[in-house]
Parts: structure tokens; C-alpha cells; sequence
């Protein structure tokens, strides 16, 4: 046992240290191309930009490291956004405004809701999560945008202003996002990799008739999973709201995939099985840094979008590669 523990962490740390050595090639790549793109605001701006996609891919991994797919965070993360911002301006006006954080709690509830959608649908019809979910994708989708009448939601933090707080000059508000970010990271990965919980996970992805065999209730997991899911989606689209202090129904827009894009890089395996919460956060830490390097060295937007493609295409040949060579 304590052999086999050594080899995995051997492994582990092999992987890492190829992973962060790809990324600083890949910095400086685009650092050749423009010196501007490692100083202090760029870095700044990539860190915020794997933000909100982060906090919705967290507990995607969990779910896909047991063998699940949930290609609704994106839509799940508009629709929860929106609905957190439309209770919290339909305040405006009224002597208790509610305030700004009652929208996150919000966000949280409709993201869980839409989790346990998705679980009945799957685990209740039969229905293959990944055909699911993008069932789902289409209808949150359409709610979101139907809701404000596709017109953006603004004012989220006008009843902080009417206070004199002031968004941009408290450092725990300024970085807010950045803060869930991390405490959710730490929460995933002790519940992936230090806890039972994680194991059974881990188990049901390997060999799912094996786990319920060992008297493994695969369904009650798995519908643990797909509303946690669900949350981080939501807590994502009320988060940046939150940050941005206003919302638009294109909130989510390819989340998914560069969310799925992200988790393969980082060392889960989309068969389920194995998974990594420290690993996506280098992948998103890659896929962001590919896209901000790809707009400081002038490339089309049109071939952005191309290459971003070509990218999540190679993230899952590799992925496949590499569950038959294990």
C-alpha cells in the first residue's frame, strides 16, 4: 500500500511539474510576441478571467471523476445570475433594498434546483447526462434570456452606493470572486481527495457496477453530485454578478467548454475514475492564458475561436489516448 501511495504521488508530482512547464513556455511564447503580456495587469487579468469559470467547473470535476457530465454550468450559471439579479433590483425603490448578498444565496438556490433537475432526468429517466444536460443547456438558455427580454440587468449594487460603500475601494469586495475561487478549490479537493466521499467518487467512475455491488448507494452519490454541481454553476453566474454589478443573457457563453477543456488538462479523466481539483486549476490557468495571450498578439478573433476549438479537440484525443495506454 504504501508503495503503491509512493508511485501515485511519484506520478502526480511528474505530472505537475510537465504541466507547469508547458504553461511557462507558454507564457513565454506570447511574452516574445509582446513583453507587455507578463507584467502585473496582465497576469491580473488572467487570474480574473479563469474566476468564474473556476467556481463552475470545481464541482464538475467531482462529477465527471464519477463518470457524469453536466454540459449546463454555463446556462445554469446565466439563468441563476439573472434570477439573482432580478430579485435583488426589484428591490430598488423599496425602504429595505435587498442587499447584494441575498443575490448570491439566490444564484445558489436556482444552480442547486437545476443540479436536481438534471439528477432526475439522469438518474430517474435514464437519460444520458451529456444528452441531458445539453437539453437543459438550451431551456436555461432560453429562460435567461427571456426573463429581462434579452436586455441587460444593471443597478445590482446601487443600494451599497446608496450606503456610501463603495465596490472598487474595499479589497475583500474588489476581490471577492477571486476569494470564492479559492475557498471553493480547497473544499473540492478535501472532498475529492481526502474524504470517503471522494473515494466512493473515485470508485462509482472506475467500475460502477462494482461500487453498488460493495452496497455503494450510486444514485443518492450521484445526485449529491449533480446539485452540488448545479450550485457552483449557480454560485458562479451570482458571483459575477456580484462582481461586475450588472448581468447580460451572453453570461456563460462557452463555459462548458472550456470548463470540461480545463478539467481534461488538469488530469481528470472524462471516462470518470480519476479526477484532480488542484489539476483544473492549471487548466484553467492554461486555456486563460491562451486566450489572453492570443488578443495581446493581435490574433483574429474569428481564428481565436478556431484555436480555442483545436484545443479542447486535442484535450479530449488526449484524454483518450491515454486511458488506453492505462
Amino acid at each position: 500500500m504504501a508503495i503503491a501511495k509512493t508511485r501515485e504521488l511519484s506520478e502526480s508530482f511528474k505530472a505537475s511539474s510537465i504541466r507547469v512547464a508547458f504553461l511557462i513556455l507558454v507564457i513565454g511564447v506570447f511574452a516574445m510576441q509582446n513583453p507587455a503580456f507578463i507584467n502585473g495587469a496582465s497576469i491580473l487579468s488572467v487570474i480574473q478571467g479563469m474566476v468564474f469559470v473556476g467556481i463552475a467547473a470545481v464541482f464538475l470535476t467531482i462529477l465527471i471523476t464519477s463518470g457524469e457530465f453536466d454540459i449546463s454550468v454555463g446556462a445554469n450559471a446565466a439563468l441563476a445570475g439573472t434570477l439573482a439579479a432580478q430579485y435583488v433590483v426589484a428591490g430598488e425603490g423599496v425602504a429595505d433594498d435587498r442587499s447584494p448578498w441575498t443575490g448570491l444565496l439566490v444564484g445558489v438556490l436556482v444552480g442547486t434546483i437545476i443540479g436536481l433537475i438534471n439528477a432526475f432526468i439522469v438518474l430517474v429517466g435514464n437519460v444520458p447526462s451529456f444528452i441531458a444536460t445539453i437539453a437543459m443547456l438550451f431551456i436555461a438558455k432560453s429562460l435567461a434570456t427571456y426573463i429581462p427580454g434579452g436586455k441587460p440587468i444593471s443597478g445590482y449594487r446601487d443600494s451599497w452606493e446608496a450606503e456610501g460603500i463603495v465596490f472598487r475601494e474595499s479589497f475583500f469586495l474588489k476581490n471577492f470572486s477571486i476569494i470564492v475561487l479559492i475557498v471553493i478549490i480547497i473544499v473540492g479537493h478535501i472532498l475529492l481527495k481526502r474524504t470517503n466521499f471522494g473515494v466512493v467518487v473515485s470508485s462509482i467512475g472506475s467500475n460502477k457496477e462494482a461500487a453498488r455491488t460493495s452496497g455503494t448507494q450510486v444514485k443518492r452519490v450521484k445526485t449529491i453530485l449533480f446539485a452540488l454541481t448545479g450550485a457552483g454553476a449557480g454560485l458562479a453566474g451570482a458571483v459575477s454578478v456580484f462582481h461586475f454589478g450588472s448581468i447580460y443573457f451572453s453570461l456563460g457563453q462557452g463555459w462548458e467548454l472550456t470548463a470540461i477543456a480545463a478539467i481534461v488538462l488538469g488530469g481528470t479523466s472524462l471516462f470518470g475514475g480519476r479526477g484532480s481539483v488542484i489539476g483544473l486549476l492549471f487548466g484553467l490557468a492554461l486555456m486563460q492564458t491562451i486566450a489572453s495571450g492570443m488578443v495581446a498578439v493581435g490574433i483574429d478573433p474569428w481564428w481565436q475561436t478556431v484555436i480555442t476549438g483545436a484545443i479542447v479537440l486535442a484535450t479530449l484525443v488526449v484524454d483518450q489516448l491515454r486511458r488506453k495506454v492505462t
